[in-house]
């Protein structure tokens, strides 16, 4: 053999060398990883399951507290089941009515509001009537008490509102409306 040949052999038999051990080495750190990932999914599920626990049993002592016996859910159409919050935020939408956004067109209506500090409404008959975390005035459920024209919406209708779901406690207002009690 020349010289050359026996350098390309070596060369060769090298690289080859070099690529099964980058291949092995590969691969068992690629088994590594795919444990550590096991192992990231498994605590990862039981963490969410004690989350989730944590956050049934405190609404459920929420609303033991607040004369609620068991968690509701407010089915409205286009937004499935939605546990109601006594006096928790809903985060429906991205941009909800606010103060300073005094009117804005969702789901299909125009809303607007209207405060029990300017008008008290004393004479609506709201079950367990309470003032929420986001000002909304709510019912004992938590559903968020609204105005709407009774042609509209009538009375007892549950409507989904940019701030949650709401139940529709008085009238008075545009068709097409639904006027948003609040306390702000």
């Amino acid at each position: 053999m020349k010289l050359g040949q026996i350098a390309n052999k070596k060369v060769i038999s090298t690289f080859v060398c070099c690529m099964c051990f980058l291949l092995v080495l590969y691969c068992t750190l690629s088994q590594v990883n795919i444990n550590k990932i096991n192992r990231l999914e498994a605590s990862t599920s039981l963490a969410m399951t004690k989350v989730e626990d944590n956050i049934i049993d405190s609404n459920i002592s929420l609303s033991k507290t607040k004369g609620l016996d068991e968690i509701k859910f407010a089915e409205v159409s286009g937004f499935g089941n939605i546990p109601l919050q006594y006096s928790g935020l809903y985060n429906v939408s991205s941009t909800p009515l606010s103060s300073s956004r005094g009117a804005l067109y969702f789901n299909g209506h125009k809303e607007t509001y209207y405060s029990e500090r300017v008008l008290p409404g004393t004479g609506l008959a709201i079950p367990g009537r309470h003032v929420a975390d986001d000002g909304t005035v709510r019912d004992g459920e938590g559903y968020i008490s609204v105005a709407a024209d009774p042609s509209f919406l009538p009375r007892g209708t549950v409507v989904m509102t940019s701030l949650g779901p709401a139940r529709v406690y008085d009238t008075g207002c545009a068709y097409g409306t639904v006027d948003i009690y609040v306390n702000w």
